[in-house]
């Protein structure tokens, strides 16, 4: 579970999404990943999503965002 909180950080900071230091923008991230892992289990079926695991992401932190 934690190694998906990391690579779930590590999107939301490589996607650029977000502005600030780089210790801003990790703590930031962190908590984003957090909240998404609450919505999105670590078992989440995404074969038979629409979006991909990436897109998903990005599309949560986008609408935390606004």
């Amino acid at each position: 579970m934690e190694k998906d909180l990391a690579l779930i950080t590590a999107i939301i900071i490589t996607e650029d999404l977000l502005n600030g230091s780089v210790f801003q923008v990790f703590d930031q991230a962190y908590k984003l990943a957090q909240e998404f892992q609450k919505q999105y289990a670590h078992d989440f079926n995404w074969e038979n999503q629409d979006m991909d695991f990436d897109e998903a992401i990005i599309k949560f932190v986008k609408s935390k965002l606004k």
